[in-house]
């Protein structure tokens, strides 16, 4: 049903977008307010049924299943016709009522069925009766459904031969009845148990004693594996025995009716085709949604003696019914207007009745289409804006075409209309990266190091460094002690990650060395975030960094036991966190050898 629905409307929005009809057309409001709806409708029907357990009927009932109710094989067809009346100026909304009829076909079934009970034959003695279905019970409804509909109306005209129209209302039942025929065959066996003295008495043991007498097909068979059990069981039901092998209902038709007045719901949408101003044919869906309620029979079973048989719907107590489908219809506009220039609205309504032109101006024209009337339009031929008196602005950035430096690329008022990609307050025919904020200093581009170096001449983006050695940290070699990288240099990280560079490689290597050489010694880690985000958004991101920081020196080869981590989230600053500059420094991890021997 919901893909039906929103095939629909799928349908609507395409016809709405693209039914873009130059010829002038009468609108809603211009229409009649009377309307004649006739339609036709054909599809599935479902329903679900509620029941009441009867095993309480069986008298002392053992292994007793009475079996599941369904519904399938459900289809409808029928229509209705409506009268409507449509209210307010634009004549969008209505009411309307009439007479809906629906002929409807199904199967109600009950399967499983088994009950086992104690019964008394006819010659006063008591024994067990065992019935089961020999296979799933049906029977085939043809159900005749009349309502009365009250319904709200929607209708939109947006073209001359299209529109859009809708019911959704309620449903009052004035009749629901089922006429059935039954299918199916039922096995009906016997057990008796003696007592003392012969007398026969139930047994209620759910597994009858092997000393029982069985009139049953199973035990039958056993005994005789090529005996003619039908004529066995035929000759013992001549004898007056309550048994058989499938045994079909005497009474296979009957009717079932359901109490009137029950309220249901009906959801029409359809598209419109108008073949004129007062008459359009309807395409659309229905959804109908519908409660019925029955009296069971009191003491109700479904069978009993051979051959009795009781519908499933006689034990009902509720329905739920189902239906939807297909809808097709026309729709009849009751009365004419005239129109001298046919541009749709009525001369008495038109303030240019020879020329035509548009509801909305009263039919008068707007060539453009810009909506600005052609006398208060300044560019009468070219679509503009109300507030640039009907002229454009091509890329709508709030710059008219002639004042606007790049007038079909939206941009901004400092720049002449020319755009700043990136927001650093550059504009992009002078920035030599337009996707990414940096600096006036470096052309537009960024310094994620601070250390005065552009990212795209850095071959260390994200580690201070210096000029001559292409941006990253310098590297001395004088003695054996200056060529060590000093490990507490932060490691910086992008924008809400914490994945380590690739440029941090050598201060990690250096860290692993230290640590691995020092015995009574560990590295802390403090993991830090700039302040954007929640606070504790960056206390986890910290943290994060921290660990990314820690997983890198036990690839190593560092002991994770000589490693300690700690993280501050935006509690400790390194730079100011109002700047790009600042933020870039405090997205850190700092790495610091300490002492592990106690004092």
């Amino acid at each position: 049903m919901k893909r039906i629905l929103l095939l629909s409307l799928g349908l609507q929005a395409c016809l709405l977008a693209g039914a873009q009809d130059k010829k002038m057309y009468l609108r809603d409001s211009s229409l009649s307010r009377w309307v004649i709806d006739v339609n036709a409708m054909g599809g599935l029907l479902m329903q679900d049924y509620t029941a009441n357990n009867v095993i309480g009927n069986y008298p002392n009932a053992v292994n007793s299943n009475m079996g599941h109710m369904d519904f399938n094989g459900g289809w409808s067809v029928g229509g209705d016709a409506q009268v409507g009346f449509f209210f307010g100026h634009k004549r969008h909304w209505g009411i309307g009522t009439g007479f809906n009829y629906m002929y409807q076909e199904g199967n109600a079934g009950l399967r499983d069925f088994h009950v086992e009970y104690q019964a008394t034959d006819y010659n006063g003695h008591t024994y067990r009766q065992v019935v089961s279905s020999n296979y799933k019970l049906s029977d085939r409804l043809s159900i005749t459904n009349m309502n009365i509909p009250l319904v709200l109306k929607y209708k939109n005209r947006f073209s001359r031969h299209w529109g859009f129209t809708g019911d959704i209302g309620a449903l009052f039942n004035v009749q629901a009845k089922n006429d059935y025929r039954t299918s199916g065959s039922f096995n009906y066996e016997a057990i008796y148990k003696f007592g003392e003295g012969g007398v026969t008495v139930y047994d209620n043991n759910p597994t009858p004693d092997a000393s029982d007498y069985f009139i049953t097909k199973a035990n039958f068979l056993r005994d005789n594996p090529n005996g003619n059990v039908q004529a066995y069981f035929d000759l013992l039901r001549s004898q007056g025995n309550n048994v058989g092998l499938n045994v079909t209902p005497n009474t296979q038709t009957g009717t079932v009716s359901y109490k009137t007045g029950s309220v249901g719901a009906i959801v029409r949408p359809s598209m419109n085709l108008f073949l004129s101003d007062n008459v359009a044919l309807d395409f659309g869906v229905y959804y109908v949604y519908q409660t019925f309620k029955n009296d069971a029979v009191s003491g109700y079973t479904v069978t009993g003696r051979v051959g009795d048989y009781n519908p499933a719907l006689h034990n009902v107590t509720s329905v739920a019914s189902h239906n939807f489908g297909l809808n097709i219809g026309a729709r009849f506009f009751l009365g004419k207007m005239k129109d001298r220039d046919h541009d749709g609205v009525p001369d008495k309504k038109d303030l240019c009745p020879d020329d035509s032109g548009l509801a909305i101006y009263h039919g008068c024209p707007d060539r453009d289409g810009d909506g600005i009337i052609d006398k208060e339009d300044s560019c009468p031929d070219v679509r503009g804006l109300a507030k640039y008196h009907g002229c454009p602005d091509s890329d709508g950035d709030g710059i008219i075409d002639s004042k606007d430096d790049c007038p079909y690329v939206a941009g901004l008022p400092q720049f002449r209309g020319c755009p700043d990609r990136d927001g650093d307050g550059i504009p992009d025919k002078d920035d030599a990266c337009p996707d990414v904020p940096g600096l006036a200093k470096f052309h537009g581009c960024p310094d994620r190091d601070g250390d005065g170096i552009p990212d795209n001449e850095d071959k260390c983006p994200d580690t201070p460094g210096v000029a001559s050695n292409f941006g990253c940290p310098e590297v001395k070699v004088d003695t054996p002690m200056e060529t060590r990288i000093d490990i507490t240099t932060p490691i910086l990280f992008d924008f809400n990650s914490a994945n380590v560079h690739r440029s941090s490689t050598p201060i990690l290597e250096e860290a692993a060395k230290e640590i691995n050489e020092s015995r009574d010694s560990y590295i802390r880690i403090d993991g830090h975030a700039d302040a954007i985000g929640s606070r504790k958004y960056n206390q986890n991101l910290s943290v994060k960094r921290a660990q990314a920081v820690k997983n890198k020196l036990t690839k190593l080869g560092v002991k994770p036991g000589k490693v300690k981590i700690y993280g501050h989230g935006e509690d400790e600053p390194a730079a100011d966190n109002s700047t790009p500059e600042g933020r870039t420094q405090n997205r850190r991890a700092v790495m610091n050898l300490q002492s592990s021997k106690k004092k």
